[in-house]
């Protein structure tokens, strides 16, 4: 993707729509695999678990959750029309056998129930999050008590240097994440931190560090 407008990217990043958001969000993948299985290493799914995930792009890695106990149900929410139709494309096994069941939804808006879900994840979001505080605050809502949120981001100090991430992101360090849980009473139960290497935007090699904070819900 070279030559490409960097806050047009940055803005297809936080909402991918039509033939370049498919493109810039197959781009993502590449990166964003990384991030879920690292994701992956700190699930515990049980039979029966309802997972929701948040902002889930073109779903590609929905498949990762039913390697790990095909006996739960998940659902996603993406703001994004152009995301839904891909994911309902590449999953429609899934989504044909009720196991996989995707809604076009904005988080603070979103028509789930209360108390509806055991594991929230949400991969590559946070940055958008505007405000963080509201949004903390409706998964919160989503989550059962003791329910776990798991949170896939890369570092401010990783992140502020890319040129399509001044615009529409907001960047975060790891201790502000857990800080900012903390004090929406989500506790801290497991923390990774990995170093990939992977292409930049223009092709070139560059090392970088992803993270992944896990929370348990204990707001009611």
């Amino acid at each position: 993707m070279n030559e490409i407008d960097p806050i047009e990217l940055g803005r297809q990043l936080m909402k991918p729509s039509g033939e370049f958001g498919k493109l810039v969000a197959k781009n993502m993948n590449i990166s964003s695999g990384a991030i879920y299985s690292l994701a992956c290493t700190m699930i515990d799914f049980k039979d029966n678990d309802r997972i929701l995930e948040v902002g889930f792009g073109n779903g590609k890695f929905f498949s990762n959750y039913f390697n790990i106990n095909p006996k739960i149900r998940v659902f996603g929410i993406d703001y994004s029309d152009t995301m839904i139709s891909e994911a309902t494309s590449i999953n429609h096994e899934f989504i044909n056998n009720k196991k996989l069941s995707l809604k076009c939804e904005d988080l603070l808006n979103t028509s789930f129930d209360i108390d509806s879900f055991d594991i929230i994840i949400t991969i590559n979001t946070v940055y958008f999050w505007d405000p963080f505080n509201k949004h903390i605050d409706k998964i919160s809502g989503l989550l059962k008590r003791g329910g776990k949120l798991i949170i896939g981001f890369s570092p401010k100090n990783v992140m502020e240097n890319l040129p399509f991430t001044e615009e529409v992101f907001r960047l975060y360090e790891s201790s502000e994440i857990r800080g900012l849980l903390q004090r929406h009473k989500f506790k801290i139960v497991d923390e990774k931190m990995q170093n990939i290497s992977k292409k930049s935007t223009d092709g070139k090699d560059i090392n970088s560090i992803i993270m992944c904070i896990a929370a348990e819900n204990f707001n009611k």
